[in-house]
């Protein structure tokens, strides 16, 4: 497609629908983890009740992490299908999926009604939206990346970020609204279903974008691969591994930014339900509207400066950020805090779908992102609710979630020094052949 300058608006406005289509997956993914988080409180006491909330509680964080582990098998089965049979295939399955998890969750009866039975279609309906979140990620960055004009990828593939702000900016209003409009045992009777069946409205708004879209260029052109799966795992283990690392911080920030903070704010800094989803909401605000910027800007700088930069900046202002909340615990104390932190990680995260993106060539594209974005958030964002709040009631450190954060700072700096020697600025020294390195072009410098 050429560059967006010399766009017609027919072109243009069929690259919007192309956007869109590909963040209302990504939106209805989050959203549903968000509100998941956001009422854990509620959902402990209908599904495991326990003479200790604290207990339940974290039998509650405990179902959140392990739904993860199904993502990276939803990953290897979706990516590898939408690696076949292309981009808008994979879309199509991520969609009626996710929205079958949610009304499994939306509708499952409670503990008190059919005891363990209930909890386990609670538990059945996280697991079914692991796996189809296990493709969502990678089938959506290479529709987005794949139809974008090349000197302006880092821009367009930054919407994906967008996507997660815009869930978590509803489900925040959706759950200050909840807890305004209700008192806590409406909720817990009923109320907290209100929020899921709110996000299966997405499902069909999706299948109609969706459904409307043509397959990708490049994935047209792109040479099949028997197996995916078998190629990717063969060919860029190291490029793999150290993408996970990399891209450890944008776990770590999205769970306990987006939705471990409002519990985090009621726990810590004794705040009401209603008050601590002001800092998810600054959150989203951040999320919604900087990405495109610095996707914008590295496109033009080159995405490892982006990288590196925010990396960086999240590294600087992490711990003195959750110093300055717990020492002045007000709402706007706490809104700025999370709000600028947010900031700082969306300068590395703008930059970080494309980069992500331009690692693989097309034929095993939607694997590779697939498997990077789910080992990841499955082993460091999908048990960082149950570590950070159980390492909080152990040690009585109030900064366990600073720490956790700083941890995947470090971690994330050591894999840019890998890819900046290994790609040596424009220059891709690990592509699988000529072909598949000039397929990529990617900006890395």
């Amino acid at each position: 497609m050429d560059s967006t300058d010399q766009m017609t608006p027919e072109k243009r406005r069929y690259f919007r629908k192309v956007i869109a289509s590909a963040l209302v997956g990504n939106m209805l993914e989050f959203y549903d983890l968000f509100i998941y988080g956001f009422l854990a409180v509620y959902i402990a006491q209908v599904f495991f009740p326990s003479s200790d909330p604290f207990t339940s509680l974290l039998l509650t964080l405990a179902t959140f992490g392990v739904s993860y582990f199904i993502r990276p098998i939803g990953a290897l089965f979706i990516g590898s299908y939408a690696d076949r049979h292309g981009r808008k295939a994979g879309m199509m399955l991520t969609i009626w999926s996710m929205g079958l998890g949610t009304a499994m969750i939306a509708f499952a009866p409670s503990h008190a009604a059919i005891g363990i039975g209930g909890t386990l279609i609670l538990v059945a309906g996280k697991f079914i939206q692991g796996f189809s979140a296990g493709g969502e990620f990678g089938t959506s960055v290479s529709f987005v990346t794949e139809h974008a004009p090349r000197d302006r990828r880092g821009y367009f593939a930054s919407f994906q970020v967008v996507g997660i702000g815009l869930a978590t900016g509803m489900a925040s209003i959706v759950s200050l609204m909840l807890t305004r409009s209700l008192d806590t045992i409406s909720i817990v009777e009923w109320g907290w279903r209100l929020p899921f069946i709110l996000g299966l409205a997405i499902v069909p708004f999706g299948y109609w974008l969706r459904s409307g879209l043509d397959e990708t260029p490049e994935f047209a052109k792109a040479e099949a691969v028997a197996s995916p799966v078998a190629t990717t795992l063969a060919s860029t283990k190291a490029r793999i591994g150290a993408a996970i690392g990399m891209y450890s911080l944008a776990a770590s920030t999205n769970y306990l930014l987006g939705v471990f903070i409002p519990l985090y704010a009621q726990r810590e800094l004794g705040m009401s339900p209603a008050d601590s989803m002001w800092g998810a909401l600054g959150y989203s605000i951040a999320q919604i509207f900087l990405p495109p910027v610095f996707g914008a800007m590295s496109d033009r700088v080159g995405r490892l400066k982006m990288i590196v930069l925010g990396t960086l900046l999240t590294g600087v202002f992490c711990i003195p950020a959750f110093r300055w909340m717990n020492a002045m615990p007000t709402v706007a104390v706490y809104v700025t805090c999370v709000t600028g932190l947010t900031a700082c990680v969306m300068v590395f995260q703008g930059a970080m779908p494309s980069f992500l993106a331009e690692l693989f060539p097309s034929s095993v594209r939607t694997t590779g992102l697939a498997l990077i974005h789910n080992l990841n958030f499955t082993v460091v964002g999908g048990l960082s609710l149950l570590i950070c709040t159980w390492l909080a009631q152990q040690t009585g450190s109030k900064f366990i979630p600073a720490y956790y954060v700083m941890t995947t700072v470090a971690i994330a700096l050591v894999c840019t020094f890998y890819f900046r020697r290994k790609l040596g600025g424009h220059r891709m020294e690990e592509s699988v052949t000529k072909k598949n390195a000039a397929a990529v072009g990617g900006n890395y410098s």
